[in-house]
């Protein structure tokens, strides 16, 4: 028995040293090593290497939810212009009389905003190589006049390389850009396509050759006076014709450790038609702008407080000024309708007689920033806008529509931002807005006053509006 028990143990152990030998012959296969995500540190905080390149890759963004308000007494515009019509005889369903009233506006709305940014940067021979896109989807409702629709968009998208941007970006025009607040101020505040170089010369100075897309308004108004005493004006929109060439801005700035500033002007090609028929008379007329802005920053008050101070002046580039519809001047439901008033849209130009008129603007902007401590702050920003329009657009009444008005306006804003822990804001933004405003004119050409049609006309117009923002950044 011992020696059956012996025989078993021998045997078993030469098949286990056998079975140990014909394994060690085999080629063996060790795991790949795992290859970890590293920081990046030489674009700063945030940055980290995508695996298998030297490219340093940032994703950041938030959510936002805005809960607006605003008041509803410029719907006396609206009654008035009804008034108007009625007493001009427009014709009932014709299209062109307004019977809005208080009532038919929205008070009060939601705007939801979640915003993805990616920004991708390599270090070459030449400088960083960055692509940067900002990507927003939007759920909208009520009164909501700056963000009509739901979707997504682009916020910003471009290249920069050695000098060169090339995509959408802030406009080089302007410096302020609404660095400050929730609302908008008057001013060039636009991101547009455009193709950019920027030369650098140290100590902080930069000066900027820009190419951007035209920031026509696509209807020019056209106003013919009667050759016959007594006879009826009309007014008739012909559309813009095809763009020759992008604006050309040219500026020159400098940003050091007290703040920065810049001087800017832009040449903007208008490109007219006078008429509907083929022979109509086509000119292209030359509008212009200057902007100068300043940015000072005031740690002696409190760490992070700071001033920011424009002046921007344009001749046939109306919209870049207005900004197109913002609170307390546009329906709020509705897709169109007459905006700011009794003041004709933004218009580039107007054909008056075969003449072309540029309208010419001009504003002023004042915003400061004060930190209470880490948690809170304080902001308050004002802008005034004056805009007119030749005598001769102004003098030629029309029918069965507005006449042109001069008008200037003031816009003041306060607000306070909580930040409770990191990367979370809840902040409250109030606005007042003033609207002065001349009286357009009759069809006969005589001033109106609302006289017998039971709404007087208001030459001021007061709103008011507000913002409440809860927002998460990361």
């Amino acid at each position: 028995m011992k020696l059956v028990k012996s025989l078993l143990l021998a045997s078993a152990a030469g098949l286990a040293a056998a079975a140990s030998a014909q394994a060690a012959d085999l080629p063996s296969k060790k795991a790949a090593p795992a290859e970890y995500v590293k920081v990046c540190s030489a674009h700063g905080e945030g940055f980290f290497y995508i695996p298998g390149t030297d490219t340093c890759l940032k994703i950041s963004g938030h959510v936002r939810l805005d809960y607006q308000f605003q008041s509803t007494g410029n719907v006396a515009n609206y009654q008035q212009y009804r008034a108007f019509q009625a007493a001009n005889r427009v014709t009932p369903g014709s299209g062109k009389q307004f019977n809005y009233s208080s009532r038919s506006q929205n008070q009060t709305g939601f705007t939801v905003r979640a915003r993805t940014q990616f920004d991708a940067r390599t270090t070459t021979a030449y400088g960083t190589l960055r692509s940067f896109a900002s990507l927003d989807w939007k759920s909208v409702s009520g009164a909501n006049p700056e963000e009509y629709g739901n979707g997504t968009s682009i916020d910003k998208a471009f290249v920069q390389w050695a000098g060169l941007t090339a995509g959408r970006a802030q406009s080089m025009f302007d410096y302020y850009a609404d660095a400050l607040g929730y609302d908008d101020v008057r001013g060039p505040d636009h991101t547009v396509n455009l193709l950019a170089y920027t030369a650098t010369f140290g100590g902080g100075f930069a000066a900027t050759l820009s190419l951007e897309d035209t920031n026509q308004t696509g209807t020019i108004g056209s106003y013919t006076r009667a050759t016959t005493a007594g006879g009826t004006p009309t007014i008739n929109s012909w559309g813009l014709q095809g763009t020759r060439q992008p604006d050309v801005v040219a500026a020159i700035g400098v940003e050091q450790g007290w703040g920065g500033a810049q001087l800017s002007g832009l040449y903007h090609s208008i490109n007219v038609e006078s008429g509907t028929a083929i022979a109509s008379r086509h000119k292209e007329e030359a509008g212009w702008g200057a902007n100068a802005g300043v940015h000072i920053k005031l740690p002696m008050i409190a760490p992070g407080d700071e001033l920011w101070l424009q002046a921007t002046y344009t001749k046939g580039d109306l919209a870049l000024q207005t900004q197109g519809y913002p609170r307390g001047w546009n329906l709020s439901n509705q897709s169109g309708g007459i905006t700011k008033g009794w003041v004709l849209p933004d218009y580039d130009a107007v054909v008056v007689n075969g003449s072309d008129k540029l309208p010419t603007a001009w504003s002023a902007v004042a915003a400061f920033q004060h930190n209470w401590n880490a948690q809170w702050a304080t902001h308050i920003e004002a802008s005034y806008l004056n805009v007119k329009y030749p005598s001769a657009v102004t003098r030629a009444a029309v029918s069965s529509q507005l006449g042109a008005s001069n008008w200037n306006e003031w816009r003041v804003g306060l607000g306070t931002d909580w930040k409770p822990v990191k990367n979370l804001l809840i902040g409250l933004e109030l606005y007042y807005t003033r609207l002065d405003q001349k009286a357009p004119l009759n069809a006969n050409g005589t001033v109106f006053t609302g006289a017998g049609t039971g709404v007087p006309f208001k030459k001021n117009i007061n709103t008011y509006e507000g913002v409440f923002r809860v927002e998460r950044d990361f």
